[in-house]
C-alpha cells in the first residue's frame, strides 16, 4: 500500500480539527490548525509500519510539507500480548516515524490489540487502539463470464508457484483481456468489520487500455496507478474487481483487505476519497457529514487490516 496516502494530504490541506464527540457529524470542525494527525496502518503479517504526525495547516495559506511534519514526538504502540514497540524520527521525510525498538523479526499480529500512544514535545497526547482482524484467505480467484452466473477459469495464485512472486504475472489462467468477463473473489466472510479492494498498477509507463478520446493531457496525467474502491459490509463474502478503476496494461496487484473498525469507518466516511488511494472511500449511500475518526486527542487513522492477494497481467481489447 502506498504510504503518501490521500488521508494526510487532504486533512493537512483542509485545516480540519476534531471534537471529542463521537458523533460523526461532530468529529470534524474545519478551521481549526495545529490538531495532529495520525497516519498508520498496520496488516497482518507485515512489519510494523512507518507512522507520519502532522499538524493541522490553516486552509487560507500554501501547504508546505515539510511545515506541517510533527518531529520531536515521543511515539511508541503497545500489544495485548505485552510487546512494546518504540518509535523514532526516520530520514524520509518530517514527521515521518519508524520502528526503533521492536522485538527481532517482529510482524503484525491477527486478532491482537495495539494501543498507540503519542506525546508531542509540548506535552500534548494523542492516543488510538486498533484490534486486528484474524488472518484472511481469498478462498477462489475467479474468471466469470459477463453476465457472472458462468466460471470460466480459476486464478493462480502465488501458493501455486511456492511463492515465487513472478511466475504468478506470467500464467496462462491469469492473463486478463481488459473488461472482457468479471474477476471475483470469495472468501469466507465474518469476522472483520468490512471489506476493501485495492489495485495496483505495477508497470510504470505502460500504454493506457482504457478509451481515453475524451481525456485531456492532464486528465490522463491524474490517472491512479493505485486505485480501491469503496468497502462492502462483512455480510458479504465475494468481491469483484471495478474494471472502471483499471487505466493501464501490464501487471497489476489484485488485493482484498479484512478491515477492523477504525479503517472500514474512515474509509466508509470519506466519500471525496473514493477510488482514489487504497484504503479509503465511501459506501454508496452513506451519509456522513464528516469523517469518523477513532483517534483521541486528535484526527487521523490508527487502524489494521488483513490481506490477502493475487497478481494478474491485463491486455488491451482486440
Amino acid at each position: 500500500m502506498r504510504r503518501d496516502t490521500a488521508l494526510m494530504l487532504v486533512l493537512l490541506l483542509l485545516g480540519f480539527g476534531c471534537s471529542t464527540e463521537r458523533d460523526p457529524r461532530d468529529l470534524l470542525a474545519p478551521g481549526q490548525v495545529g490538531v495532529i494527525v495520525v497516519d498508520a496502518q498496520l496488516v497482518v503479517g507485515k512489519s510494523m509500519p512507518r507512522i507520519r504526525l502532522a499538524e493541522t495547516q490553516a486552509p487560507d495559506q500554501p501547504y508546505v510539507r515539510g511545515m506541517a511534519g510533527l518531529d520531536g514526538a515521543s511515539v511508541e504502540v503497545r500489544s495485548s500480548e505485552g510487546d512494546v514497540i518504540r518509535y523514532g524520527p526516520t530520514s524520509a521525510e518530517p514527521g515521518m516515524y519508524g520502528a526503533t525498538d521492536a522485538p527481532s523479526g517482529y510482524l503484525v499480529r491477527p486478532h491482537t490489540t495495539y494501543a498507540l500512544r503519542v506525546e508531542a514535545a509540548d506535552g500534548r497526547v494523542v492516543t488510538a487502539e486498533t484490534t486486528t482482524p484474524d488472518l484472511f484467505t481469498v478462498r477462489d480467484w475467479l474468471l466469470l463470464d459477463d453476465t457472472g452466473l458462468t466460471v470460466r477459469r480459476r486464478l493462480a495464485t502465488r501458493a501455486d508457484f511456492g511463492g515465487d512472486g513472478d511466475s504468478v504475472y506470467l500464467a496462462a489462467s491469469n492473463q486478463l483481456v481488459y473488461q472482457d468477463g468479471l474477476v471475483e473473489a470469495r472468501f469466507d466472510g465474518g469476522g472483520a468489520q468490512g471489506y476493501q479492494i485495492g489495485l495496483v498498477s505495477l508497470d510504470a509507463g505502460s500504454p493506457i487500455v482504457i478509451e481515453a478520446d475524451f481525456l485531456g493531457p492532464e486528465e490522463l496525467a491524474r490517472l491512479e496507478r493505485e486505485t480501491s474502491w469503496p468497502p462492502v459490509d462483512a455480510t458479504d463474502a465475494s468481491m469483484r474487481l471495478p474494471w472502471y478503476s483499471v487505466f493501464f496494461e501490464g501487471r497489476y496487484d489484485i488485493k482484498i483487505f479484512s478491515l477492523d473498525r477504525n479503517w472500514y469507518d474512515l474509509s466508509r466516511s470519506i466519500q471525496s476519497f473514493g477510488g482514489s488511494t487504497i484504503g479509503f472511500g465511501s459506501t454508496a449511500g452513506d451519509d456522513f457529514e464528516r469523517p469518523i475518526f477513532h483517534v483521541n486527542g486528535g484526527i487521523g487513522l490508527f487502524g489494521s487490516a488483513s490481506m490477502d492477494e493475487t497478481g494478474v497481467t491485463i491486455h488491451p481489447r482486440p
